[in-house]
């Protein structure tokens, strides 16, 4: 018995070292086999998914057109490209214009090249590009323009919309204006299975400019620098993807919707600024505006609209009279006296304290 196992040793030991050496021989051939697999596989994976994408792009295109057309908005463009190549850019747009095509000023923005990047792992998003610069154009005024750092992402999430976030840096338009960062963001909010009051937000979005220099040439009422402008804005009520933009925008607004504002601060010289409010939309689609302000500075920028003839002069007075009853020293060493009231934009009119003090109708 003894034998019979030192004799299955033997063998157990022989043939496991055989294997060895036949592996060991073969490593190099099976890791390029595997190698060359993956290689394969993951550029037809790749490949595939681009393809895919770019369908994407092309019906999203479409609808998107429409529903600017819906706004008063176009877009045109020079050259358009699709490519399914792995170190190309997806899509590659030449002269890509956006205009309006409603109002009384006509208005215009070029970009000179616009390129667009999937994400190749991880959530689908496509990133766009812009590093070529362009012009801005608003009735006869026309400027070159260029910025760093500017790109557009759009991010799905189980074949729907989930993201859009908006970043540039450094722009300069110019004999314009001087725009150290702009950057936005619209999220959907996932709807609560449990609650389907139309008081809950479907998309929360933020909005900041910071540091712009205007040319100070240019005739406009306020100071020649914002230091900041920020937002936070919540759309209340659910907006259900339609064929037609204003159909389903119509549907939000009878089903209640409108757009909160829980944040809202602005640093323009002379004014510093810090609300909250709502916007409400007639049926036209005109805003309604009312926010609860507490600001500094801001009877000095009545006084300085005033002189420059951008407010009516009728209420000017009476609202000088109500707000300096109200305003006080929030600290010793302000320059500015601290106000506490209520501002509001309705049917082309901006009105403080109720009184009206800017017509645009007229």
């Amino acid at each position: 018995m003894l034998q019979y196992f030192r004799k299955f040793l033997l063998f157990s030991t022989s043939l496991s070292g055989r294997i060895s050496d036949y592996v060991k021989s073969r490593a190099a051939s099976v890791l390029a086999c595997f190698f060359s697999f993956c290689l394969v596989f993951g550029a037809i994976y790749i490949t595939a998914s681009r393809n895919m994408a770019i369908k994407q792009i092309r019906s999203q295109m479409n609808q998107t057109i429409t529903w600017m057309n819906e706004l008063g908005l176009d877009i045109a463009y020079d050259h358009i490209e699709f490519n399914s190549m792995f170190f190309s850019p997806l899509v590659a747009i030449d002269n890509l214009q956006i205009y309006n095509t409603r109002g009384l000023n006509t208005w215009s923005v070029r970009f000179n090249k616009i390129k667009g990047y999937p994400n190749i792992f991880g959530t689908p998003r496509i990133r766009f590009e812009s590093g070529d610069g362009g012009k801005f154009m608003f009735n006869d005024f026309v400027s070159d323009m260029n910025s760093e750092q500017t790109f557009l992402d759009i991010t799905g999430k189980k074949g729907r919309f989930d993201s859009l976030m908006f970043h540039a840096e450094n722009i300069n338009i110019h004999s314009f204006a001087k725009i150290k960062k702009i950057a936005y963001l619209l999220e959907a909010i996932p709807p609560r299975k449990l609650n389907n009051s139309m008081t809950l937000p479907s998309f929360e979005s933020f909005f900041e400019v910071n540091d712009v220099d205007i040319n100070g040439l240019l005739d406009y009422p306020l100071s020649s620098h914002l230091t900041l402008f920020y937002a936070k804005a919540d759309i209340i009520g659910r907006i259900r993807p339609n064929e037609y933009l204003l159909t389903s925008l119509e549907t939000w607004l009878k089903e209640g919707g409108f757009i909160e504002v829980p944040n809202l601060i602005v640093q323009w010289q002379p004014l510093t600024l810090v609300g909250r409010g709502s916007i409400n939309f007639s049926e036209k689609f005109s805003p309604r505006i009312y926010f609860n302000t507490s600001s500094k500075g801001i009877l000095r920028l009545i006084n300085d609209l005033h002189e420059n003839g951008f407010l009516d002069s009728k209420n000017v007075f009476v609202a000088n009279i109500l707000l300096s009853n109200k305003a006080f020293k929030l600290n010793p060493e302000d320059e500015e006296l601290t106000i506490s009231t209520p501002v509001s934009y309705s049917d082309g009119k901006i009105a403080i304290e109720n009184l009206t003090i800017k017509d645009f109708t007229k």
